[in-house]
């Protein structure tokens, strides 16, 4: 789970960067499953999976593609980019992939937390809680 400390981010990216890097082994933001929303001066909006206690996504999706083990996990084969999950989302941290139409959902590296350990200030954490 991540615990978000907003007022310390400082909009530089890395961990967009780090996580598209990690699930698709490319240099972009634009398929990272976490995303900086910003509007400078403002504090930045950091949206991401926060693997909510009821896991509404799971609960929404029609055709059963997203099962919690840990984390959301997505069989694609079951997924037709529907985007129930994406509205269905409280903290509106999962949103569509461009290229496949998949959902991208913070998976937490499968418990490696790239973006927490590549973040430089620590404004994305590790959260331990039990569920």
């Amino acid at each position: 789970m991540l615990k978000l400390k907003r007022s310390l981010c400082t909009e530089c990216e890395i961990c967009m960067a780090i996580c598209s890097w990690t699930h698709f082994g490319e240099n972009t933001t634009k398929r990272a499953r976490i995303n900086i929303e910003a509007d400078w001066p403002k504090t930045p909006v950091i949206r991401v999976c926060l693997a909510c206690k009821d896991h509404e996504c799971v609960t929404a999706c029609p055709h059963g593609a997203l099962t919690w083990e840990n984390w959301i996990q997505l069989d694609q084969n079951q997924c037709d980019g529907c985007a129930v999950c994406v509205d269905a989302c409280p903290v509106q941290g999962i949103h569509l992939d461009k290229r496949t139409g998949f959902p991208l959902i913070c998976d937490t590296c499968e418990g490696q937390y790239q973006c927490v350990q590549w973040c430089p200030t620590s404004a994305v954490q590790k959260k331990n809680r039990e569920l």
